[in-house]
Order: C-alpha cells, then sequence, then structure tokens
C-alpha cells in the first residue's frame, strides 16, 4: 500500500482518517432483521459502528478472553483494510488514488483491490451492463441539481455521460489505468457485501466455523447456531417488523443475504404539466446507467429487492441491479435468468405496493 500511494502521489503525511460515509449505494434502510436468539449461552456477540453504519457479529462458541481479543483485532483490521482501499470517501485511500489518476497513466494495485473489481466485473457482466460503478460523475450531477429542484439539461447530461463507461477502465496482473482523466469508481454497491465476506472468511480461518456477520443489513453466515439449527432471519415490510407479517422468513447456512430499496434517500420534483396543473415526481439515489436519469418512486416499480447467494458481495451487487429497472416484471425477468443460470441465487423482488399490503 505505501508504494501504491507513492506512485500516485497521495499525501499521507497525515495518520490517515476514517470517512463516516460509503456511497449512496452502500447506505441501506435495514429490512433484514436477525430472528436469532442473541442470550444464548453459546453465543457471543461483537457489535460496533464503522463509517457511520453498525455492525452485528455472532460467534456460535463460547470464547475465552484471549479469543475475544483476536477476535476484536480481526474485526478492527478489517475494517480499516476497507477505509484504506475501497472507502471513495477516504481522500487517502487506494481507491481515491485511482480516482485521481490522469488518462494512461499505468499505476500498481494492490492484490486486494484488483480482486474487487474482478468480482465487479463480473457483477456488470451478469447485470447487462446496468450495473456500472464508472456513473459517479453523473449521479453528482443529478444528485447537484435535483437538491435545487431542478432537472439537468439534456446537454450537461450527455457531456458527463461520456466519460462514464466500465469498459473505460482495464486492470490485470497488478496494474490499472484508464482512459479519460474524469472516469471516477463507485464501488459501494458491492464493497459493503464484499467487506462482509472478508470478516467471514477470515473470522472461518481463525477457526470459528459457526458465525452470523452482519454489517448495514448484509448478512453472511456459516455453520449453524448452537441450538443446531440454521440461522433466521426475515425480510419485514416497510414500518412493519412482526415477523407474522414478513415478506420472507429464510434460514441461512453457508449463505449470504443483502438488501437495496429505493428508501434512502429521495427528491421531489414538481413541473408543470397543462396550463395551470403540475405534476410531481419523486427521484431515489440509485442512477439508472442505460437510461442516465435517477429511478422514479412508484407504487409499481421495484422498492426492495434482497438477493441470496454464497457471497455477499455478490449478493450486494446484484440487490442492487434489481433496483435499476424501470418496473418489477422487468427486473423480474432478469433475476429468472440469473436463478436459472445459478440456482443457488435467489431473489425477493418487491414493489411498494407490496412492501404496504
Amino acid at each position: 500500500m505505501l508504494k501504491m500511494k507513492r506512485e500516485l502521489g497521495c499525501n499521507t503525511k497525515d495518520k490517515l482518517k476514517k470517512c463516516y460515509t460509503f456511497s449512496y449505494f452502500f447506505i441501506l434502510f435495514f429490512l433484514l432483521y436477525s430472528c436469532s436468539n442473541f442470550t444464548h449461552e453459546k453465543l457471543t456477540l461483537f457489535s460496533g459502528n464503522e463509517m457511520t453504519i453498525n455492525y452485528r457479529i455472532l460467534i456460535g462458541h463460547p470464547l475465552s478472553a484471549s479469543e475475544k481479543a483476536l477476535i476484536s483485532k480481526i474485526i478492527r483490521d478489517t475494517f480499516e483494510e476497507v477505509n484504506h482501499i475501497y472507502n471513495k470517501w477516504n481522500p487517502s485511500s487506494e481507491l481515491s488514488c485511482l480516482n485521481q489518476l490522469k488518462a494512461g497513466t499505468v499505476v500498481s494495485i494492490s492484490t486486494e483491490l484488483e480482486q474487487l473489481l474482478n468480482l465487479t466485473d463480473k457483477i456488470v457482466l451478469l447485470s447487462e451492463g446496468r450495473f456500472d460503478p464508472t456513473i459517479e460523475p453523473l449521479q453528482a450531477l443529478w444528485k447537484k441539481h435535483l437538491e435545487q429542484g431542478q432537472i439537468p439539461s439534456e446537454g450537461a447530461i450527455l457531456s458527463v455521460a461520456a466519460t462514464i463507461g466500465w469498459n473505460k477502465i482495464h486492470f490485470g496482473q497488478g496494474k490499472f489505468y484508464k482512459d479519460l482523466d474524469d472516469i471516477q469508481l463507485d464501488l459501494g454497491g458491492i464493497a459493503k457485501g464484499y467487506c462482509v465476506d472478508l470478516l467471514t472468511d477470515r473470522l472461518n480461518e481463525a477457526g470459528y466455523t459457526n458465525l452470523f456477520v452482519e454489517w448495514g443489513g448484509e448478512i453472511r453466515t456459516m455453520g449453524e447456531h448452537p441450538q443446531g439449527r440454521p440461522w433466521n432471519i426475515f425480510i419485514s415490510r416497510l414500518g412493519n417488523i412482526n415477523p407474522e407479517n414478513a415478506i420472507a422468513k429464510i434460514n441461512l447456512r453457508n449463505q449470504a443475504i443483502a438488501t437495496s430499496g429505493d428508501y434512502f434517500q429521495s427528491w421531489a420534483i414538481k413541473a408543470k404539466k397543462g396550463d395551470n396543473a403540475y405534476h410531481t415526481t419523486t427521484y431515489f439515489h440509485i442512477l439508472d446507467p442505460v437510461n442516465l436519469t435517477p429511478l422514479i418512486i412508484t407504487r409499481e416499480n421495484v422498492a426492495s429487492a434482497s438477493v441470496l447467494a454464497p457471497s455477499c458481495a455478490l449478493a450486494d451487487g446484484l440487490a442492487t441491479t434489481a433496483l435499476m429497472f424501470r418496473s418489477k416484471e422487468e427486473a423480474q425477468r432478469w433475476a429468472d435468468k440469473i436463478t436459472h443460470d445459478y440456482p443457488e441465487i435467489a431473489f425477493w423482488i418487491v414493489s411498494r405496493e407490496d412492501l404496504n399490503e
């Protein structure tokens, strides 16, 4: 990492400070609630807050004081790594350094970042191009205007759109470069799930086989609950956390689940329609790279998508993608193709109408 920072000219004279926010994709309202019994005598709970997001880790084994210290160190070190490599809001992170690069400048990247870029590449392919981590400049343009109650001009949209495209970055064999100065990478649609995977894998490598790891509603499990059953969760309806009214109750064993929704941030824009009539359109924080506009909140469109997958990063990326379709039906057709090819993956895609039933 030090070599990487020197090559990219990052300012390292001050101690790195944590940036406590990831991207809009990164912070989600928690639709996932655990049904696990936290008071079981063989369960040990580790909890805290990293980058303004709460985490909760359950170890299904009795632990000694030294084991608790070891696990706390693994958790702390993993979050530090995520902040220093993948966090675009940290100006000294490796990802931020790539965003500062000039076009055509070839630099070395860490193995850890290249691994996440490779996984991202697979999700871009599965998403049919809808999942595009280079969309940050267009997202920033829309956010600036929407916060002022305005819509950006078509010319401004097309100008910024020329700087986005996953095919405009190149990486492999420890090297990276990009085609344009203004290309910006935002891995927020996958990095939170990836962090959950890192935590789970490292705890498992340390010898802990029964695990429940959750950060900001993204969950991965290994093994089983000490009661000899799977880890249980349910996906709640908005404003109703009663398990009896859940959208789905799910048993997890060596699986991950992630949720994305339209409820984090939205803007209502009023526009004149006809001589004396006005129409209000509510946009939310996820931007459609195909149509170059933020998605719109309606009763019929996708409001929430939960994905069950072998890894949390994969579940995270696919859940984000499912929200990018213009209708629940369109998203479900895409999801059906994914599950046909990958039967270990499952989707729960609901509209706002479904959530409020």
